[in-house]
């Protein structure tokens, strides 16, 4: 029962760790996008567009942002983008990579 009990704490501790890491990773991406260059919404590339069009229908585009970060595995610099949506009072970021795919969402702290 000792070593049932020793294990559970064990597995649960390796969880708390993946969620901990995951957080970690989550807050270095955010940080990247705070040093992003800000791009005319004309200039966002028209796979963005078509999945704000498709999937934020309700919204409005405010205003767009430009990360560059380096693939590990290529070594080359990737952009990414972040896209500010207006729909009444809620604001939305949403990051994008350059392909158009979505890869987080969530509520704007300002204005």
């Amino acid at each position: 029962m000792k070593k049932l009990f020793v294990l559970s704490v064990f597995v649960l501790f390796g969880l708390f760790s993946a969620t901990t890491f995951a957080q970690v990773e989550e807050e270095k991406a955010l940080a990247e996008v705070q040093d992003a260059t800000e791009v005319k919404l004309s200039e966002l590339p028209e796979a963005i567009t078509k999945s704000v069009k498709g999937n934020f229908s309700d919204y409005t585009l405010k205003k767009a942002a430009k990360v560059l970060k380096q693939n590990p595995a290529s070594k080359k610099n990737e952009a990414f983008y972040n896209v500010t949506l207006v729909k009444g009072k809620e604001v939305l970021n949403v990051l994008f990579d350059a392909k158009g795919n979505e890869l987080k969402k969530a509520p704007s702290t300002s204005k």
